[in-house]
Parts: C-alpha cells; structure tokens; sequence
C-alpha cells in the first residue's frame, strides 16, 4: 500500500514537473526571443539613423553621391521603425511605457525624413550650379587676356560657395561681393557675367535654407530618444528576468524532489521484481508481439500508448487487402503482409521517437511520442507513397498495394484515427488525412440516421420542395429572377432548411433525387411565371453525375420555351476541381439559354483563373462581403475590385444576403446590377405575381 502511494506521488510530482517545465520553457524561450528581436529592431532602426546621416554627410562634401542609395535609407528607416513599433513585446502591458515613447518618435521621424528630403533637392540643385560654375569658367579661357581681373573674381566666388558648402558655414557668403560687373562691351564677356550672376543668385538665396536643412538633420534628437528608450526597456525587462529566475529556482527545487522519489522507486522496484523479470520475459513477448510480422501487438500498443506523454498515431490500412487474399489465396497474403511490415521497419528504423505495430488484419500503426502535427503528415505522405510506389514480389507475381493513412493526435487516439480512416475509404481521391475536431467526425451516429430517415421518407412522399428567393434589379428596382432553394418538408409540416440536411444527403444515394426533384419542380414553377428567370444550385457531385446531367439537358431541349429562363448557379465555394469536366457542362446548357452564375464568390481563395477556363455569364458576391460593405472599407473595396473585374470581362454582379436599405443603395452607387436577400424578401412558397417590390 505504501508503495503505491508512492507511485502516485511520483507520477503526480512527474506530471507537475514536466508541465512546470514545458511551461518555463515556452515562457522563456518566448520572452527570450522577444527580447532579443525589439533589441535587434532598435538596434537597426538606431544603424539606419546612422548611415542616413552618414550619406548625408558624404553628399553634402562630394560632388557626385548616389541619391538613389539615400532613398533606400530613408525607406529603410521607415521599415526599421514600423518593425520596431509592431515588435511582439510591445503588445505586453508591462512594456507600455516603452511603446509610448516609440510613438512620440514617429513625429520627429516624419519631420527628419522631410528636411532629408528638402535637403536632397537643395543639395542636388546646388552641386548642379557649382558644377555648372566650374566648368563655365574653364571654358571663358578668353577672359585670363581680355579681363584678367574679372576671370580672378569669378574664381574667387566660386571657391567662396565651395567653402561655404565644405564648412557648412554661410559667412563665407556674408557679403555683396558674388556678383561680376565689367564695363566691357564684348558681347561674350557680358553673357558670361548674366550667366555667371543667374547661377550665384541661385546660389546666394538657396544657401542658407540648404545649411539650416543639414543642421536640422544631424542636430536631430532621435538617436538621444532611442537611448532613453533603451534603458527603460532593459529597467522593465530586468524585473522579468528576476521573476523568472525566482521561477526557475522554484522548478529546479520540484525538479530534485521529483528526481529522489523516482531514484527511491526505481531502487525498490528493481529489488522487488528482479527475480519476476526472468520468468516474465518471455511471457511478455508472446504477448505483446504478432506472430506472423514480428511486430509488436494491439496489446502492446495500448500499453504504450498509456506511457506515451504526447503520442501521436499514424493509422495505415491497405485498401481492398481482401482482394488479394481472395485472388491469389492466404499465403501470398500473408508474405505481402510480411513484406509490409518490413517495409514499415525500414521506414522508421532510424526514428527513435517511433514505434510500430499491427493492430489487425491488415491495419498497422506507427506510434510517435512528441511530433508536430505537420512533420507526421508529411511522414504519412512519405509512407503512403513508399508503399503505393513499391513492387511486391511474392511467387513470381508481381503486385502493388494502395493504402490509406490517418494521422491523430487528440484523444481517444486509436478511435479517431479509425474515424479518419473512414472517412478516407470514402474519399478515393484523398490517400492521407489528418483527424480534427473540425471535421465533425463524431456527429452523433443516431441523429445522422434519425436525417436519412427523414429525407427517404420525404422523398417517398414528394416532401423535397423549392422554396424561391426574388433577385432584384437594383437599377429599375423590380424582381427579374428567382433563386431555386431547396427545402425539406418533416411530416408534421416542419420546414428544414439545407444546412441541416444537404451535406449529409450528398454521403448518400439520396442525394440524386434531391437533386432530380428540385430540377422538375422549378420547371413547372418556370412554367407558371413566363416572366421571370430562376436558378438552381448545382454542385460538383451534380456535374459529376452522369445522369442528372442526361437529364437536364433533356429537360432543357424538350422545353426550349423554359430552358432560356433556366439558369444554373456554381458553388465556387466546394472548389471545383475538374475544370474540364466544368466546362462541359457548361457548354451543354449554355447551346439551350441557360445561363450559368458563379455562386459565393469572395469566400476563401477565390479562384481568378475559372474565368480564363470557364464561360461565366454572372458572378454572385458572396455574402460575407456584402453584409459588411458599409462598415468595413477593406470589404466595399473587394466589392468595388469584383465588379470591376467582372465588367471588364462583360460579366454583371448579383450581391448575396442584402439585409439593408443601406447596403442596396451603396451596392447601386457602386455598380452593381442586381442584389437579394432578407431586405428585400425571404424565400417563398411561390414565386410573387407581380415584380414590383415596396422598397
């Protein structure tokens, strides 16, 4: 009794150590990794500072500088200060001191990069006159025999600026002397003096704003702020550091009682058990390990599975494995088995966090302790092609298997890996798939039945009806079309919509006669109400069936009346793979009037390349956009970018889920042709008599 009490206690100080530690690690490795990056980013926000001071210095003493470089300074400390001010230690309240300071630089920073910028154009106007100067004088070589005294002067000038432009200092030019004068009546020599003055005028005016820019620059204060900031950074970050050192000394304390009561536990249990171990050796292996693999067992997994802190499972089943054993008899197919299992071994033979078992007939599993999620996906993806690429050679046949892989690590383990193996063995096209919570693979089995069961009865009594949602022209504000929804109708007049039924509709056969009903029903609806279009929601299952697309078309061609008021609505939103069969399709209704819609589009990754593949007539704006164009104006510019896009390519816009007047008058400001939704009507039993909507 007092052993197992110990046990517990050890577990129980294990547990809290290895959490302590997992814990203290992130926290500091974490806050470690902060640290550094914000004084990187000062750091190189501060060296941006420099070098633009120090081009600036360069330019403002040599002639010929390269601007282009100081534009990229200037946008380099723009990008250095916006990576400091988004530095990830900065969203922690105790640095918000720190992140106050940061943003009273952006002002100075603003007015920095502005004098930066006056200064380039005054220094590149000014070095263009001194240069011009220069070589305006070399070339009056007629001045040194005609006018001695006036070539001097102009000399004399131009070295004055170059002084003054060196020494940063405008006393060089404190004095009227700078423009030349000759009582000479040469044409030349008074050209030479107009050109020479116009220059020294540009010179004389532009000089003093020029000097005050470089003086605002470097006497700028920025690199005394950045210090400041530094050392309240470090004063804030110091009184972290203590308290996780104070933290670590609190886990090292736990660390060393936990290792004493496993050191005391594991004495006593070897002192124990030592003449249990060769007895039970044997025992164990028989038990713990298949018979025709050599691997080890379910019951070994279980067992490590109890002992795996993190474990993750690679669940892999060869498909249709019965097939082999029914063609060619159970020896081959036990040696392919065999040779599986060898395979797999040698797969992850130099993996130590691994270990592998058959857990059935022909189901194995690969056992991880403490992998990411994605590297075991890409270690099923490498499995999965190892064995799919392999050639069996078992008496002198030759064979390939395919298999199914699933990867998992929530609990229960083993039981949701076989979840997503099932659902794999349903998808032919998907050979690996890892399990989450979001594939909703747990819905309750009960309650899936209780839906088919509702939707075969439906059917049986013609209970799968269109409800229809009217689509207005925004423009003359009447209904032009109809939208098919489909609806199911319980036998106590209870109405469901879709999302309660469809998706589990389409893992059935009774997918088709939804699908079947909703064509017939729209047609006759098409049949009453002569003026108005309607629509019908296909999705890729649909296009992909052979027959129902045999007949629609042979519904559209024994009603040509109908067919050019019968469109079909694409749901881009369940990605429409095979484009090729998609355009198919679409040709086959387009030769009867049909016109085919792209439905929800804007959700996900929208794909731009259907319409260089596809012949779309009109693009439905998804509503997740729509509902938020007047609040959100990164949402109004994806609206205004669609129906751009869609009238350069001769395609109109109808907008989803308008809930508003205010939506519906911004959609008809923006462009927009037609629009529906709950402002406007709700589905109906039936469509209206009249197209004229009271809003």
């Amino acid at each position: 009794m007092r052993l197992k009490k110990l046990i517990f206690l050890v577990i129980g100080l294990g547990v809290l150590s290895s959490v302590a530690i997992i814990y203290f690690y992130i926290i500091q490795k974490d806050f470690t990794k902060q640290h550094r990056e914000f004084l990187l980013s000062l750091n190189a926000f501060k060296s941006a500072h420099i070098d633009l001071e120090h081009q600036i210095l360069q330019s403002s003493i040599y002639y010929y500088h390269n601007q282009d470089e100081m534009a990229k300074n200037i946008d380099s400390l723009e990008g250095e200060y916006k990576t400091l001010l988004e530095s990830q230690i900065l969203k922690d309240e105790t640095y918000i001191e720190v992140k106050t300071e940061l943003k009273k630089l952006q002002k100075g920073l603003k007015q920095h990069i502005r004098n930066t910028q006056n200064y380039l154009m005054l220094n590149a106007s000014i070095k263009n006159s001194l240069v011009f100067l220069s070589r305006f004088i070399e070339e009056a070589n007629f001045l040194q025999e005609e006018d001695t005294e006036l070539f001097k002067n102009s000399w004399q000038i131009l070295k004055n600026f170059n002084d003054a432009k060196l020494m940063q200092d405008i006393d060089f030019i404190n004095h009227d002397n700078f423009l030349l004068s000759s009582n000479s009546k040469d044409k030349e020599t008074q050209d030479f003096i107009a050109s020479f003055n116009m220059h020294s005028n540009f010179l004389i005016k532009n000089y003093p704003p020029y000097i005050q820019a470089i003086k605002s620059i470097l006497g700028d204060n920025t690199r005394n702020n950045l210090e400041e900031i530094k050392q309240k950074f470090s004063h804030i970050a110091m009184g972290d550091f203590k308290a996780l050192d104070i933290f670590a000394s609190i886990l090292f304390s736990v660390f060393l009682i936990s290792l004493f009561f496993i050191i005391v536990l594991f004495l006593k249990y070897l002192r124990e058990n030592k003449k249990l171990q060769k007895t039970t050796t044997s025992l164990e292996y028989s038990l713990t390990h298949d018979q025709l693999t050599g691997l080890r067992s379910r019951a070994a997994f279980q067992i490590k599975l109890q002992e795996t802190v993190k474990p993750h499972l690679l669940l892999a089943n060869v498909d249709c494995f019965r097939c082999i054993n029914d063609i060619y008899g159970n020896d081959v197919g036990n040696l392919v088995l065999q040779e599986l299992a060898n395979i797999i071994k040698a797969q992850f033979n130099d993996t130590k966090n691994a270990s592998i078992y058959r857990l059935g007939g022909d189901e194995f599993g690969i056992l991880f302790d403490d992998i990411r999620s994605e590297d075991a996906f890409e270690v099923a993806m490498k499995l999965e092609k190892k064995i799919s690429d392999y050639n069996f050679l078992v008496h002198d046949l030759s064979l390939h298997l395919r298999v199914s892989v699933a990867s998992n690590s929530i609990a229960p383990i083993l039981e949701n890996a076989d979840l997503a193996l099932k659902e794999l063995k349903q998808d032919y096209t998907t050979r690996v798939l890892e399990y989450r919570d979001e594939l909703n693979l747990k819905t309750n089995v009960e309650e899936n039945m209780n839906i088919i069961e509702h939707i075969k009865v439906a059917i049986k009594n013609d209970n799968i009806i269109p409800y229809f949602q009217p689509i207005i022209n925004l423009k003359t504000k009447k209904i032009e079309k109809y939208e098919a929804l489909v609806r199911l109708k319980l036998t106590d007049g209870t109405i469901l919509e879709p999302f309660k039924f469809l998706d589990i509709s389409k893992k059935s056969s009774y997918y088709q006669h939804i699908t079947k009903s909703m064509i017939e029903k729209t047609l006759e609806m098409a049949k009453e109400f002569p003026k108005y279009r309607f629509s019908i929601n296909f999705s890729m299952i649909d296009i992909l069936d052979v027959k129902i697309i045999e007949m629609l078309c042979e519904i559209l061609k024994a009603n040509p009346k109908v067919a050019n008021r019968l469109d079909i609505e694409l749901l881009e939103s369940e990605n429409l793979q095979n484009i090729e069969a998609v355009q198919d399709f679409i040709s086959s209704i387009q030769k009867y009037g049909s016109k085919v819609l792209l439905d929800d589009f804007g959700t996900g990754y929208s794909n731009f390349s259907y319409f260089s593949d596809l012949d779309i007539d009109l693009i439905k704006i998804d509503g997740s956009i729509v509902r938020e164009i007047e609040s959100d104006k990164r949402k109004l510019h994806m609206l205004k970018s669609i129906h751009s896009f869609s009238n350069g390519m001769n395609m109109k816009n109808v907008a989803e889920f308008v809930e508003s007047k205010e939506v519906a008058d911004l959609l008809h400001q923006v462009g927009v042709e037609y629009a529906q939704g709950y402002y406007f009507s709700r589905p109906l039993e039936r469509p209206l008599d009249s197209d004229e909507i009271n809003k």
